[in-house]
């Protein structure tokens, strides 16, 4: 009975919104697109020199960062010595070549999907991302010095791979936080963001993991909540729901392709992802299997619910995203023996939240809260995030309680029985600094958007920014997100 209700209701999408949420929403997911009005001579006058000052700015304060980072790195750093240098290369450049590719390539085309803002996704990720791999250097040995009361600065801190490793993830908490704002911010805003983001990333990184002793493998709570909840604070103060209404918030068949490319890139990658700073080679391996496992049971999903949400069709943007969701709900406890059934069932599980998250929970974010998660990384990061910490307090509870040491267990935690309580305060403790500081961020851009604000009319798109061919403006039916 249940399946045959589930069945005649996606039938109908009209049916399941009845059933599932108010009238308010349904007329909210059949918003028309509104056609911008046509810019005045005066409008254009004033908006050619808010770009001018906006551009000066951008440069001064990149070009002040840069000069600002080339002097830390030429006073405090140096190389990893020789014999440890030739063991980190055979060990880590290879999941870094990895996860290297899935910030610049995978993040960068996953975003691509609206039809004319191809060139500020992947310019603005390859930009903000190689600044962010330098800034976080800086921000990871100082909160490593902090931790070793400043010792650490006694001589020269040697540089490895590993340091560009953790770049690249905090990078993808950076990029996280874009998906929310994708389209709305200009490049600015998104330069003041990347700045202040890291800090805060390694500040919530000090607490939970050099002082809880947190279990996280994969950034479950580092990457994936922190990007996620930023992103969605940062959002509040910048969107509103109006911009679902936008005539190019909507992809064409050629950018849904790019999009479709970041995904696979994305998906085929995401074991060394979670796998990259695992201690041991059985942990490696564990996280390796438990990963791919998870990420085909949220393939199947996302198909399987997507089809029975859209009318008995495919929608691209779940595809595009929730087969991803698996990849993140084994962010944190993917080294464990969790045993493989497990992870699949959090992959399934996972792919159908974030489905369903597409469907619904966006736009009612974008109507009750003014939050248009443009590329819906609450579906994507937030919620599979949150899935993976509460995965990971059941399974350091019943391996904190297992004796049993010849089966593969790790019960070497820090807290023994009272890591789960430690795995719970790390999520309040990422809630809560990603929530705040995004909110911080987010009152800082909007005070920022006074010298230049996107308006609702160029929303998504690169003309604001870009020299463009001469076949940009051409039209291209597309569907809206």
């Amino acid at each position: 009975f249940f399946f045959v209700s589930i069945v005649s209701m996606a039938s109908n999408p009209a049916t399941l919104v009845r059933n599932l949420t108010d009238k308010n929403l349904k007329g909210l997911l059949d918003i028309e697109a509104e056609e911008p009005a046509e810019k005045t001579d005066e409008e254009l006058k004033g908006e050619k020199l808010q770009a001018w000052i906006e551009t000066v700015l951008f440069s001064i304060l990149l070009l002040l960062a840069e000069l600002f980072i080339v002097v830390i790195y030429s006073i405090w750093f140096d190389y990893t010595p020789v014999e440890e240098a030739l063991e980190e290369f055979d060990h880590l450049y290879y999941l870094y070549r990895d996860v290297a590719i899935m910030i610049f390539f995978g993040f960068a085309y996953l975003m691509t999907f609206p039809r004319r803002y191809g060139y500020t996704a992947i310019g603005m990720t390859f930009l903000i991302s190689a600044f962010v791999v330098q800034w976080s250097i800086i921000c990871e040995v100082f909160f490593t010095a902090l931790d070793d009361n400043f010792d650490f600065f006694s001589e020269r801190v040697p540089i490895g791979i590993h340091h560009l490793l953790d770049g690249c993830f905090c990078a993808g908490a950076v990029m996280i936080s874009f998906g929310a704002v994708l389209g709305k911010v200009t490049p600015l805003q998104l330069t003041v963001m990347a700045i202040i983001e890291p800090f805060f990333f390694w500040l919530n990184f000090f607490i939970c993991d050099f002082k809880l002793h947190t279990v996280d493998i994969g950034g479950g709570y580092y990457i994936h909540i922190f990007g996620a909840y930023f992103g969605l604070a940062v959002c509040f103060f910048l969107t509103d729901y109006k911009a679902t209404a936008h005539p190019d918030n909507i992809s064409c068949y050629t950018s849904d392709l790019f999009a479709f490319a970041g995904t696979l890139f994305l998906w085929l990658l995401w074991p060394s992802f979670n796998a990259a700073i695992a201690p041991t080679g059985i942990e490696r391996v564990r996280a390796v299997v438990n990963t791919v496992i998870s990420l085909t049971g949220a393939t199947v999903m996302s198909f399987v619910c997507s089809r029975l949400l859209s009318g008995g069709k495919f929608d691209p943007v779940h595809i595009q995203n929730a087969t991803l969701a698996g990849g993140v709900v084994m962010g944190i406890a993917a080294h464990l023996e969790i045993f493989v059934g497990t992870a699949l069932s959090f992959g399934m599980l996972a792919g159908a939240v974030s489905t369903f998250g597409y469907v619904f929970l966006t736009p009612l974010l974008a109507k009750y809260f003014h939050m248009h998660d443009t590329c819906g990384v609450h579906n994507l990061h937030g919620m599979p995030g949150i899935l993976g910490a509460i995965l990971s307090i059941f399974a350091t509870l019943i391996i904190s309680l297992t004796e049993d040491d010849d089966d593969g267990y790790i019960p070497e935690y820090e807290h023994e029985e009272y890591q789960p309580l430690i795995q719970l305060a790390a999520l309040g403790i990422t809630l809560g600094i990603a929530i705040l500081a995004g909110i911080a961020t987010g009152i800082i851009l909007l005070v920022l958007s006074f010298l230049r604000k996107i308006h609702h009319r160029d929303f998504f798109n690169d003309r604001e920014t870009w020299e463009l061919p001469c076949d940009y403006e051409q039209f291209t039916a597309g569907k809206k997100r």
